[in-house]
């Protein structure tokens, strides 16, 4: 397995930002003192030196009041999306992984993740019904015996995997 690799997609960060941060109060100009809803932890963040530029536009943030207010959208690429304070995020967003496998089609392009434990997101059909006809009737309950057999099952249907520690 490999090491969880984020792929600035934002969606963690834009359908449970706002439910996981608050900003109590503005310190400075780039500090914030700030909590984590759950556990009520306080914690300050600091704004990056280099997205100081792309916090100060919060037309999208505003928008869309579900986001975590440190997200921005990527200065240099369209579709990508940064957290402005990666350095000081809080231990919730540090630990966080969006999933645990992450399954491309033939020509290298993700076909589907999977979520939680063993719940497949895709919209590849192929995919889908590989899944429910070859991997979900499985009866394994250990995890690296489970994670070995859908690697199988679906290399030979044409897809690769990737599974995250």
């Amino acid at each position: 397995m490999k090491a969880f690799e984020c792929t600035l997609c934002g969606k963690c960060c834009m359908h449970a930002g706002a439910e996981l941060i608050e900003v109590k109060k503005r310190l400075t100009s780039r500090d914030y003192l700030c909590r984590q809803r759950i556990g009520g932890v306080t914690f300050r963040a600091s704004v990056e030196e280099r997205f100081l530029d792309i916090f100060r536009d919060t037309s999208e943030s505003d928008a869309n009041p579900s986001w975590c207010p440190f997200l921005r959208g990527h200065p240099e690429e369209e579709g990508k999306y940064v957290c402005t304070i990666h350095g000081s995020r809080p231990s919730v967003c540090r630990t966080y992984i969006c999933c645990s496998m992450r399954i491309f089609d033939g020509d290298g392009q993700e076909a589907g993740k999977v979520k939680g434990r063993r719940s497949l997101v895709t919209e590849d059909a192929g995919l889908r019904i590989c899944w429910e006809e070859a991997v979900a009737p499985l009866g394994i309950d250990n995890d690296v015996a489970w994670r070995s057999e859908v690697t199988a099952i679906l290399g030979r249907a044409g897809y690769r995997v990737e599974a995250y520690e």
